[in-house]
């Protein structure tokens, strides 16, 4: 696990930010809030760490301590797309935690797709990242990589650390709710199991669900709210009670074909849900769904990626974190 509140700056042959942090009796955070004029910190607290700094002869010069130590302060995050509300909100938790530990963010949108994605990898090469966080959709092997850390998001990387939501618990945790509330005819709109994340939810499900529930029918859709006509004409075929979606962007999508065929929600069809995205509880749309926690996802991936950066001959780091259910108004028990 990585360790929380890693310092971010490294040894060198002047004083570094965690020098200053035990001299002033602070943390490595707040002396990044000061000496990078965030404005978090008391004016009392900001004056003292100002003053241990100069005492100390810190120098803050980006440039100068990149031609010491070959390190930037800056990491990349990799997502496959910013269109999706989820992605964000896992981008808004990498920004923070690497402003909190003194690193700037370089983010890429890959535009989802093994070549876009080599193809941001070498982009944050080429500008110097000192290392990257990724949400791949591929899975690279290790001789294509450049020579940074990389913190796979989302999936395990043969060779990388990773942090990613146990996914498997969660689509178990799903059919559970389903079994308790009663239902027995349900529909599912899966994600591409070529997808480790969707292929785990399903496989979650379907044990739990085996012999309990009647699956009739289970439509394979991208991770966008657009759905297929296949997936449409199941819908509308009304011969379920629950339809458990891949996500709640997939289940926004289910939600709209069912308001604009007139079937009533949760009256006569529950939808379900994962993620537990911002939108998710909107009046509006009201989702049941399992909730991962996404900005954990985040804050974890840029503290080991730090700590990898601290350390690189540290063990190989693979975190996965739990999952809950998030009940809301597009379910009901029969």
């Amino acid at each position: 696990m990585a360790r929380k509140g890693t310092a971010t700056d490294e040894t060198s042959r002047g004083p570094t930010m965690r020098d200053v942090a035990r001299a002033a009796g602070v943390s490595s955070a707040t002396v990044s809030y000061v000496l990078n004029d965030l404005n978090k910190v008391t004016p009392e607290v900001d004056a003292h760490v100002r003053k241990v700094a100069r005492e100390m002869g810190y120098s803050r010069n980006s440039a100068a301590r990149a031609l010491k130590t070959g390190r930037h302060n800056v990491i990349g995050c990799i997502v496959p797309t910013l269109a999706s509300p989820v992605f964000p909100e896992i981008v808004q938790a990498v920004q923070r935690r690497a402003e909190e530990l003194g690193y700037a963010t370089f983010v890429i949108d890959s535009g989802e797709g093994p070549r876009r994605e080599a193809q941001a990898i070498q982009s944050l090469a080429k500008h110097g990242v000192d290392g990257a966080v990724a949400l791949l959709a591929s899975r690279p092997p290790l001789a294509d990589l450049p020579q940074f850390p990389i913190v796979a998001i989302d999936q395990p990387v043969p060779g990388l650390d990773s942090v990613r939501a146990d996914h498997r618990t969660g689509g178990r945790l799903m059919a559970e709710h389903v079994i308790a509330l009663g239902h027995k005819r349900v529909g599912l709109v899966s994600g591409g199991q070529d997808l480790l994340s969707s292929r785990e939810r399903h496989e979650g499900f379907m044990d739990a669900a085996r012999g309990k529930l009647d699956i009739c029918w289970d439509v394979e859709v991208s991770l966008i709210p657009t759905l297929p006509q296949t997936a449409i004409d199941a819908i509308r075929r009304r011969d379920v009670t629950m339809i458990a979606c891949v996500n709640d962007v997939v289940a926004i999508g289910v939600l709209s074909v069912l308001r604009d065929s007139g079937i009533a929600v949760p009256a006569e069809v529950s939808v379900f849900g994962f993620d537990d995205m911002v939108w998710s509880d909107w009046p509006l749309i009201d989702l049941t769904t399992i909730r991962q926690p996404l900005a954990e996802l985040g804050r974890d991936a840029v503290e080991l990626l730090v700590d990898r950066l601290n350390d690189p001959a540290r063990p190989q780091t693979d975190i996965v974190l739990p999952v809950s259910l998030t009940e809301r108004g597009s379910t009901r028990a029969l």
